[in-house]
C-alpha cells in the first residue's frame, strides 16, 4: 500500500509565541511539501473564526512496501521540524488489504477493525472543573500518582472504564494521558490556566457502545468529554476510511448472499458512508463541513455552549 502522513492541528491562540516553524500555517506547509510534492494542505472553518489545518502527504505509489517502522521514516523525518504539533501522524493508505490509520493495523475487507479516528478540541475550558488540572486540587502530589487522582475525580477513568491508561499531572498545573484499550489508543492533553485554557481528545477505540461508525456514538462520547471540561467552545472532527466503490459493491454482494446477508449488507452500507454528527445536549452547531477525500472522509464540526 501507498505511505502516506497526516499532519493537522487547530489553529493557535498564540501564534507569534510558537516556534519559528509554526508561526504560520503557510510556513509549515512549505516544510511539507517540500518532504511530500503530492501532499494537499486544507484550512477547514471560519477564516475569522476557530478552524483546522490538516495536511495529507502523497499517496506514494513508489513505497508500496512499507518502511520498518513508518513513524521512523518520513514521519519522524518531519517530526524533526514539526515537533511539539498536535497531531502527526503516519499510515499506509486504504488501496491495502493490510492498512493502518494512526500505526494501527486494519483488518482486510470484511474484518471487524474500523478505521475511524475522533478528535475533540476545547477552548474555554470551565474554571470550576479545572481546579483538578492543578496540584493541590484532586491531589497534591504531582506526577502518576496526581494524574490517577485527576482521572477519577474528573470523570475522565469512566469515559473508557476498561482501558489501560498512563496519566501524569505536572506543577503547578497541566495534564496528560495515553491510553490503550483493545487495539485501540486515546489520549488526553489539558492546559487549565484561564487566559489559554485548552483540551484536546483523540481516539480510534471503536467497539461496544462507543462503536464510531455510529453517530449516536460519537454524540456520547463528545457529551462524556465536554462533561469532564465543560468547554464554551469546541472543535469535533471525523476521520473514516473509504473502501473503493467497485470493492465495496463487490463486498455487498458477498454480504448479501450468506445467511446473515441483510445485517451484512445493512453493516457495510454504515461502513461505506460518510460519518456524520448527532446533535450534542448543551452545544449549538454553528459550522459543518464534510471532506471526501481519496481514501478518507473527514467530517468537521464546531459548537459552542448554549446555556
Amino acid at each position: 500500500g501507498a505511505y502516506q502522513l497526516f499532519y493537522s492541528r487547530k489553529n493557535f491562540m498564540f501564534p507569534d509565541q510558537q516556534e519559528e516553524m509554526h508561526r504560520s500555517w503557510e510556513r509549515e506547509v512549505a516544510y511539507l511539501d517540500a518532504l511530500f510534492p503530492e501532499g494537499a494542505a486544507y484550512l477547514i472553518g471560519k477564516t475569522n473564526r476557530d478552524h483546522w489545518h490538516v495536511y495529507l502527504s502523497g499517496p506514494h505509489p513508489q513505497l508500496a512496501t512499507a518502511p520498518e517502522s513508518p513513524l521512523q521514516s518520513a514521519a519522524a523525518t518531519a517530526a524533526g521540524s514539526l515537533s511539539g504539533s498536535p497531531t502527526l501522524h503516519a499510515a499506509l493508505s486504504r488501496s491495502s488489504s493490510q492498512s493502518t490509520v494512526h500505526g494501527l493495523p486494519l483488518a482486510a475487507s470484511g474484518g471487524a477493525k474500523s478505521d475511524v479516528t475522533v478528535e475533540i478540541l476545547m477552548t474555554g475550558l470551565d474554571p470550576e472543573r479545572m481546579r483538578l488540572m492543578y496540584v493541590g486540587g484532586a491531589c497534591s502530589e504531582e506526577g502518576a500518582a496526581g494524574g490517577r487522582a485527576v482521572e477519577r475525580a474528573s470523570g475522565i477513568a469512566q469515559i473508557y472504564p476498561d482501558a489501560c491508561s498512563d496519566s501524569f499531572l505536572f506543577s503547578p498545573c497541566g495534564f496528560s494521558l495515553n491510553g490503550l484499550q483493545g487495539d485501540g489508543y486515546f489520549t488526553i492533553h489539558v492546559t487549565p490556566e484561564p487566559h489559554c485554557s485548552y483540551a484536546s481528545f483523540e481516539t480510534n477505540v471503536c467497539g461496544g457502545a462507543l462503536d464510531l461508525r455510529d453517530p449516536r456514538a460519537i454524540k456520547r462520547l463528545v457529551e462524556q468529554v465536554t462533561r469532564v471540561f465543560g468547554p464554551r467552545c469546541a472543535t469535533v472532527t471525523v476521520f473514516k476510511a473509504r473502501g473503493s466503490e467497485p470493492q465495496q459493491a463487490m463486498t455487498l454482494a458477498d454480504a448479501s448472499s450468506g445467511k446473515d446477508g441483510l445485517a451484512k449488507t445493512l453493516q457495510l452500507a454504515v461502513d461505506a458512508a460518510p460519518p456524520s454528527f448527532a446533535p450534542v445536549d448543551g452545544y449549538k452547531s454553528v459550522d459543518r463541513v464534510l471532506y471526501e477525500f481519496d481514501h478518507y472522509w473527514l467530517r468537521y464540526a464546531y459548537y459552542i455552549k448554549t446555556d
